[in-house]
């Protein structure tokens, strides 16, 4: 009986990966940096400025901004095109891949300064899971699977394993023995090929066929990208869209940051909209819990712009905590949750995003994800 790990930013804090506020200053500081703020986001910002404050009667200026409120209104503005035909692409506008490329270099530099210390914390997490024990993360990082490929742990990074598939269904592949992981807002290191895509077939009617320019499709041997499914799979799956590229340092030194970037759902309120390649990850997820053996929360504090997410999550903890599948060899542990809060405040403040646990029958640690809280979420 397998295990579900839900991880949210808290996870990756303690290998120096920044939270939502951090994330922003840092990407306001890149983008200074390489002088794409006066050029592209000034103008959004500012036009973001104005429309907020006179909306909430208010003042604020750039230092104030909340990062997911700002996502939000970059995203409405993309999806209703209200820029008409000034319109960038289907994958956002020029602020949207921006933020996105420089969200994913800050997280790519981050890592670079990971040492042997840090990655040991990671790697005893790796190390007490079990094959079919499946990890549910929202983080765009890529710490857990440099921790499988370090421990030579098997992975695969979709949900069921098949062994065949036929024109209406699959068959499960039952001798697998590998750890699940599902990235649900996406991977710094994710590129969708849809858009590439559709240019190929749009310039191969043209009278001189030209293949179209991307940083990372256009340039196969420097990348060597692979589609995260592999085997049998069906041929309808948005998945196979999703394609996992090497060598990050040699994309963000040849990207100009505003054509392409990673597939990460940026921090927004409105992020559900953009769920459509990934959206495949929740499949079934109402049964999620019900014959798991243990079920663990990490750094995922249930934050507002991911109230999305409460439907389903209702549904595993709901499930976990309050089915009993009357199955001799299943024995459900408590619900164990690890976070970090510093006192009783924020601690009820924690609880209260997640109203419908019973939090009698769950086991908490509030010292944040240490040596500690891995001997707590696998203990017997």
């Amino acid at each position: 009986m397998y295990s579900i790990f839900i991880l949210g930013a808290g996870f990756s804090k303690p290998a120096g990966i920044p939270l939502g506020s951090e994330l922003f200053k840092e990407v306001l500081k890149r983008a200074k940096d390489i002088d794409l703020y006066e050029h592209i986001l000034k103008r959004d910002i500012e036009q973001f400025l104005e429309y907020y404050n006179k909306l909430n009667d208010l003042s604020i200026t750039e230092e104030k901004i909340n990062f997911e409120e700002f996502i939000s209104y970059l995203d409405i503005e993309h999806y209703l095109a209200l820029k008409g035909s000034d319109t960038w692409s289907s994958e956002g506008n020029r602020s949207q891949i921006v933020i996105r490329n420089l969200i994913a270099k800050t997280l790519f530099e981050k890592m670079s300064f990971m040492n042997e210390k840090d990655f040991s914390l990671y790697e005893s997490f790796v190390e007490n899971l079990d094959p079919g024990d499946i990890i549910i993360t929202f983080n765009y990082d890529t710490i857990i699977e440099e921790c499988f490929e370090r421990k030579n742990k098997p992975y695969r990074l979709f949900l069921d394993r098949l062994s065949s598939v036929s024109h209406h269904d699959g068959i499960i592949d039952s001798t697998s023995e590998e750890v699940i992981l599902l990235k649900m807002h996406g991977s710094i290191d994710w590129f969708d090929i849809e858009k590439y895509d559709a240019s190929y077939s749009y310039f191969k009617q043209e009278e001189y066929f030209q293949l179209p320019k991307h940083t990372v499709f256009s340039n196969h041997s420097k990348f060597m990208p692979m589609k995260i499914i592999n085997g049998p799979y069906f041929e309808d799956s948005l998945l196979n869209r999703i394609y996992r590229v090497e060598n990050l340092e040699k994309y963000f030194e040849k990207n100009n940051f505003v054509t392409e970037s990673p597939l990460i759902l940026s921090p927004s309120f409105n992020k559900v909209v953009y769920l459509n390649p990934l959206k495949e990850f929740w499949y079934s997820f109402y049964s999620a819990g019900s014959l798991n053996q243990n079920v663990v929360i990490i750094g995922f504090s249930l934050p507002k712009h991911d109230d999305y997410v409460k439907q389903p999550l209702f549904a595993l903890i709901d499930n976990f905590q309050n089915y009993d599948p009357e199955i001799s060899t299943l024995r459900k542990s408590k619900l164990k949750v690890v976070d970090y809060r510093r006192n009783d405040n924020e601690i009820q403040e924690f609880k209260d995003r997640y109203p419908f646990v019973t939090w009698d029958n769950a086991e908490c640690y509030f010292d944040g994800f240490d040596k500690k809280a891995i001997e707590i979420i696998f203990e017997k």
